[in-house]
């Protein structure tokens, strides 16, 4: 079956929709950027490890590896920023650090790899992503939910005007979602679709 930018979202909606009483603990977590997305790459390695949750350890385990995170996600932040500068040209190179950015967690958490072995590690990733993959994951398709989402709101208010209310709150929790925890657990399914030999492992490298 081809990889599909769809259906890994499909897979982000089903881990949150099945383990929402065991991500409680954590939910304010899910929300902060960075922090997010160690979380996920820890929570679905316990997943594929263990076939549970266990929050409160996923969450010691973050803040352990959250220094070599930061300093990972940072390193291809900026390049993506500089990059960004860059008018047209730019362009393509500053997707591919976001993707390598995307990745880093992953990295970090399966691989136990960081500092400049880490970095490098999430470059071969990236380099070695089937075509458009990456880009219609983390961009096109939740691009494209965001719209629908939209569209409904505005067509659903023109026939039955108090859905413009209520359906306001959907589109504000809908778009959060998206943007933080979707995102974030979408970037670790989509590691595992390209690695899915790929075993976690528990111990990260400090450089």
């Amino acid at each position: 079956m081809p990889l599909s930018g769809l259906s890994i979202w499909k897979q982000a909606v089903r881990f949150h929709l099945s383990y929402w009483k065991g991500l409680l603990p954590v939910f304010p977590l899910l929300f902060i950027p960075v922090v997010n997305d160690g979380l996920h790459s820890v929570l679905i390695s316990q997943e594929v490890r263990r076939k549970d949750l266990f929050p409160g350890q996923a969450t010691r385990e973050v803040w352990r590896l959250l220094p070599s995170l930061l300093a990972m996600k940072l390193y291809f932040e900026g390049a993506a920023l500089l990059w960004a500068l860059v008018p047209i040209y730019g362009i393509i190179p500053g997707i591919k650090h976001r993707l390598r950015w995307a990745m880093a967690s992953n990295v970090l958490v399966f691989e136990g790899l960081s500092g400049q072995a880490g970095r490098n590690r999430c470059r071969e990733i990236v380099q070695g992503l089937p075509a458009g993959i990456g880009v219609r994951t983390l961009v096109t398709v939740p691009s494209l939910l965001f719209t629908g989402i939209l569209m409904a709101w505005l067509v659903g208010g023109g026939f039955f005007e108090p859905l413009y209310a209520f359906g306001l709150w959907g589109l504000i929790v809908a778009s959060l979602w998206i943007v933080l925890p979707g995102s974030a657990a979408v970037n670790t399914f989509l590691y595992l679709a390209i690695q899915p030999d790929r075993k976690p492992d528990r111990v990260a490298t400090n450089e």
